[in-house]
């Protein structure tokens, strides 16, 4: 295994795949530090779970690209980042009007029947989705690699993205109390701004 992975290492440019691996991740890290705010009471092995379908998200968009190959590149290429900016919007909106719903709760004094917030499966695979869709176009740029180096390529990307989105997932439950009324505005914000920089990042 480790004569392996020196072969492969001799094949490809390292801290290109490094560098590749830790910027692929910065989005998944981020909004799962905002669940972890949003969500205080969200159990340990729930946060697990949500940071690894964040690492298989970002092992799988690549590899669907890449078995795509240039059949579709061009095709796809146009109208990922669209898809990724309408998914995060929409989660942005979605969290602005809940924020928006508790602060006129509590306005009526109804705080008191606010309900426990809970982070649902399907919530969880829209942002794994949403958060790597353009990893997609990872997989169109390591098209001359062989399959075995493209595919530990992006386990590293998988892998990196888990490891990552566990640590500040944790990091951010552990300061959840401080942030928790202002948790869905930040959901709000990060959501938009995430896909206002994929859709941004398209034109260049």
């Amino acid at each position: 295994m480790i004569i392996k992975f020196i072969k492969i290492t001799k094949l490809m440019d390292w801290i290109n795949v490094s560098l590749t691996s830790l910027s692929m991740s910065v989005d998944a890290m981020t909004v799962a530090a905002v669940d972890g705010v949003t969500y205080k009471d969200i159990r340990k092995i729930k946060m697990i779970l949500i940071a690894l379908s964040f690492g298989i998200a970002q092992f799988l968009m690549p590899v669907i690209g890449y078995f795509i190959g240039t059949s579709f590149k061009e095709y796809l290429e146009t109208y990922i980042p669209y898809i990724a900016f309408s998914l995060l919007v929409l989660l942005g909106i979605k969290s602005l009007v809940d924020f928006i719903r508790e602060r006129i709760n509590e306005k009526k004094g109804k705080e008191e029947e606010k309900e426990v917030k809970k982070l649902t499966v399907i919530n969880i695979l829209i942002q794994a989705i949403a958060t790597s869709i353009d990893a997609l176009c990872i997989g169109f740029v390591f098209l001359d690699y062989t399959v075995s180096d493209a595919m530990l390529t992006f386990g590293i990307i998988g892998i990196t993205t888990f490891v990552l989105s566990t640590i500040t997932i944790f990091l951010g439950n552990k300061i959840s109390g401080k942030l928790e009324k202002w948790g869905a505005l930040l959901s709000a914000i990060v959501f938009i701004l995430i896909g206002t920089k994929i859709l941004i990042e398209s034109f260049f």
